[in-house]
């Protein structure tokens, strides 16, 4: 049986790496590694989830990103849970800009 994906969980997978990459490039975390090691998450998963968002469904060896990541983002770097749950909003709460 073919696994399929739900549309809105890959939005949720590509708002997580746009905050994952907002985080890295104002330098509040080392990169993929550095967040996987910090919440205890498969780096390799992450490193290939990464580069194969964009890849047809049937061609990603990972399909989701597990909800410790989501926390992680929300609670380390001040991600709006509804932006990167629903897409509403700004990316980053008020008080964390």
């Amino acid at each position: 049986m073919k696994k399929s994906v739900n549309p809105k969980a890959l939005e949720i997978t590509r708002r997580f790496f746009q905050a994952l990459n907002l985080a890295i490039e104002l330098g509040k975390i080392d990169g993929i590694k550095g967040f996987c090691a910090a919440h205890n998450l498969n780096r390799v998963k992450y490193a290939t989830l990464k580069g194969s968002i964009d890849k047809p469904i049937e061609e990603m060896t990972y399909k989701c990103i597990d909800v410790d990541a989501l926390a992680g983002i929300c609670s380390d770097f001040g991600v709006s849970a509804e932006w990167l749950l629903l897409g509403r909003g700004k990316m980053l709460k008020s008080d964390a800009q």
